[in-house]
């Protein structure tokens, strides 16, 4: 079975089976190439076409920091800076 949406992948694959309980048992060694143990939690999200994205936690958090690192400016110095305005708003006579 190929790439059917034609991404990038590192090469790791396998066949996945869901069990009667709707678990699904994730290929051994993807879980060690990706460091998962039992407990780690995943996000899944359907994806065009009925394909399934599976992304741990840690990655996804990564993923968002990636995105808030891309900002043209900081929220924390946005945030600071309103609240010297309102400081300075409520010490006006």
């Amino acid at each position: 079975m190929g790439n059917p949406l034609d991404l990038p992948t590192t090469g790791t694959s396998g066949t996945a089976r869901i069990d009667d309980r709707g678990r699904v048992v994730l290929p051994a060694e993807v879980r060690r190439r990706l460091e998962m143990h039992p407990g780690d939690e995943l996000v899944v999200t359907e994806e065009a076409g009925g394909a399934l994205r599976l992304q741990s936690r840690r990655a996804a958090a990564r993923s968002l920091v990636g995105l808030a690192g891309q900002l043209a400016h900081s929220v924390g110095a946005d945030l600071r800076a309103e609240r010297r305005r309102d400081a300075d708003t409520d010490a006006a006579p």
